[in-house]
């Protein structure tokens, strides 16, 4: 059986995982930097890393320390990312930005991975600069999905997302455009599809801010849905999402646990990850 070594961000999901744990350390001095050592013989062996890359910076600080230690000491090592975060930072839109997203793409490649998961990254971009296979666990939301008459994609980029729920459940499918007159607004543009009477599912990869997915249900409930549900594989919840999402026209938003919930909510329902990566880190395969 394959060793699983993980990061802070990553402990809530290992702790669940039967999987062997690897013996190391993982610690700060007082001065806030950060120490890694792993504490067995791992040389010529193939071990399992699971990380989470989501601000603040430490946590890929302690992912770089962490695969560094790992194959220093001849690991052959495997990566399982369960939130890659800067996946939106990809591309250059004005003059003098850093390109985050192949920043940290690079950073990873200079640890010569002997593979690469991440759950639904948010930009097919990203495989421009690092080689990995992409995971989207939509039948973890099977339940609910099952449940729905109609699958919504928010804006363009979630559309082929919706289409493959449509095709795996037989759901009609509708879609939105949107626009963002500033970096963290959104303005509903149009709704193609009928979702009169219906209860919908707004399907995407992550929920930031909210404001997306809250917008899409004003107007999915004005073209006349009969109620409004949301999956999304990421729960990021950024400035006064929760707030926001529990005064929304949504009856329910599911997440799944690849970022640690540090929230209470009656409307965000998380659905844990764990079992779905042990199965991936054992099959090897998505």
């Amino acid at each position: 059986m394959e060793t699983l070594f993980y990061t802070h961000s990553a402990e809530h999901i290992a702790r669940k995982m039967v999987m062997r744990k690897g013996l190391f350390t993982l610690a700060k001095f007082s001065d806030g930097e950060i120490y890694c050592r792993v504490d067995e013989d791992v040389r010529g062996k193939t071990v399992w890393v699971l990380a989470s890359t989501q601000a603040p910076g430490d946590n890929v600080l302690e992912l770089a320390l962490l695969l560094d230690s790992l194959s220093r000491a001849g690991a052959r090592v495997k990566l399982m990312i369960s939130y890659f975060a800067y996946a939106r930072q990809d591309r250059i839109v004005k003059r003098g930005e850093a390109l985050s997203s192949e920043v940290i793409c690079n950073l990873l490649k200079t640890f010569k991975l002997n593979r690469t998961f991440v759950m639904h990254i948010h930009s097919p971009r990203i495989k421009k600069f690092l080689d990995f296979e992409d995971l989207r666990p939509i039948d973890l939301f099977s339940t609910i999905l099952t449940k729905m008459e109609v699958a919504v994609a928010p804006d363009r980029g979630a559309l082929d997302l919706a289409k493959k729920v449509s095709r795996e459940y037989g759901l009609p499918f509708a879609y939105m455009e949107k626009f963002r007159p500033e970096t963290e607004k959104v303005e509903i543009t149009r709704l193609v599809g009928d979702v009169t009477g219906k209860r919908v599912v707004i399907v995407d990869d992550m929920i930031s801010t909210g404001g997306t997915v809250i917008k899409a249900s004003q107007r999915l409930v004005e073209s006349g849905a009969r109620e409004v549900n949301v999956i999304a594989t990421h729960g990021i919840f950024s400035a006064d999402a929760v707030k926001n999402l529990e005064v929304s026209r949504i009856k329910s938003v599911y997440v799944t646990n690849s970022i640690k919930p540090t929230f209470k909510s009656k409307v965000i329902k998380t659905v844990d990850i764990s079992k779905f990566v042990e199965g991936v880190m054992r099959r090897g395969t998505c």
